[in-house]
C-alpha cells in the first residue's frame, strides 16, 4: 500500500467514527429535548392551583397535567411528566388510564397517541 492509500483509509475510518458519534450526540440531543419538554409541562401543572400531584390519584394526576398543557401529549410524554412529579409511571400504564379517562370523557383523543383534556 501507499501512503495516499494508507491515509485515504485512516481518513474514511476516521470519518466513519466522526459520523457515528454524530448521530449518536443526536440522538441525545433528541431525548434530552424531550425530556426538557416534558418538565415544561409538569412545572406548568405544578404551579397551577388545587392539590399537588404526588396526593392525586393518577388518573386525577393525568388530567392535570393534560390540562395544564398548551398542546396535546403522547404517552411517552405524559408518563415522562407523572415520574418527574414523583409518580412513577411509564407509557402503558398510562395507557391503561388513559383508556377509561376517554371511556369517560375526560379526556380527548385529538390524532394518534396526542391527548388533551376534554
Amino acid at each position: 500500500m501507499n501512503s495516499y492509500s494508507e491515509d485515504l483509509a485512516s481518513v474514511e475510518r476516521e470519518l466513519r467514527e466522526a459520523e457515528l458519534e454524530r448521530d449518536r450526540l443526536g440522538a441525545h440531543i433528541e431525548g434530552l429535548k424531550a425530556k426538557r419538554d416534558a418538565l415544561k409541562k409538569l412545572s406548568a401543572a405544578v404551579s397551577e392551583p388545587g392539590p399537588a400531584i404526588q396526593d392525586l390519584t393518577k388518573a386525577d394526576a393525568i388530567v392535570k397535567i393534560l390540562r395544564a398543557s398548551p398542546q396535546p401529549m403522547s404517552l411517552g410524554d405524559i408518563a415522562d411528566a407523572l415520574t418527574a412529579a414523583g409518580k412513577q409511571a411509564n407509557r402503558n400504564g398510562v395507557s391503561v388510564y388513559i383508556d377509561g379517562l376517554l371511556k369517560a370523557g375526560r379526556v380527548v383523543r385529538v390524532a394518534r397517541n396526542q391527548y388533551r383534556d376534554a
